[in-house]
């Protein structure tokens, strides 16, 4: 249950990860992601899936997460911890009939998600949706019938949701933030090769998205 105890851990965490932002918009980074990993793994552990209050508790705390993951560009990491979102949004909905702010966002952003690196029919998804009160049948078919139709607007490389690029790019994310040296317009470009060099050592081959979107030019 997330009792005061457990409730109390989860808002210092998001506090901490907060107060670490460089300014307002500024986006998650390698070092929040310890921080994330715990938040996920009480939420995991504790969440009472009978209880009206943990459910809403629940689905706040795990779209927390994954807009943090999202920020990352973490976006099958971003896909797994919204679908967790939007189960515990669907259990609060059927358990207390109320309805709940957000839950069509979550909807779309995990459809997004698990078509940013390749094509996803999300049919698992879309039967999860089913005969639930929360969102409109019409609403429901109109979203995933857009999403499918526009799944992403650029290529990316589907090695970032490997396991094994999962373990080491906090590592990585930390040696290109020491050792690059451009800012501002151009740095992609030193940060994808630096990137691309550290990941080869790793043994791991990635495509920057500059090579996978020819037809685009990145500044």
């Amino acid at each position: 249950m997330l009792d005061r105890e457990i409730t109390n851990k989860i808002t210092n965490l998001a506090i901490k990860i907060n107060e670490r932002k460089e300014h307002e918009y500024a986006a998650a980074t390698y070092r929040d992601v310890p921080d994330l990993k715990e938040i996920e793994r009480l939420l995991d552990e504790n969440v009472n899936q009978e209880d009206e209050e943990d459910l809403h508790k629940a689905y706040v705390a795990y779209s927390f997460l994954a807009d943090k993951y999202t920020s990352l560009t973490r976006f099958s990491e971003a896909a797994r911890v919204h679908e967790k979102a939007l189960k515990m949004g669907l259990m609060f909905v059927d358990l207390s009939g109320e309805d709940l702010e957000g839950l069509d966002s979550t909807y779309d952003d995990l459809l997004r998600d698990r078509n940013f690196f390749v094509d996803d029919d999300c049919l698992d998804i879309l039967e999860m949706m089913k005969n639930q009160d929360s969102l409109s049948e019409d609403y429901v078919q109109e979203r995933y019938k857009r999403r499918m139709e526009h799944r992403r607007t650029l290529n990316n490389d589907p090695v970032e949701m490997s396991p094994e690029y999962l373990a080491v790019i906090d590592e990585i994310e930390e040696r290109i933030e020491k050792e690059k040296k451009l800012q501002g317009m151009g740095s992609c470009f030193e940060e994808w090769d630096l990137k691309q060099k550290y990941l080869a050592e790793k043994g791991i081959t990635w495509t920057p998205p500059n090579l996978l979107n020819r037809h685009i030019m990145f500044d």
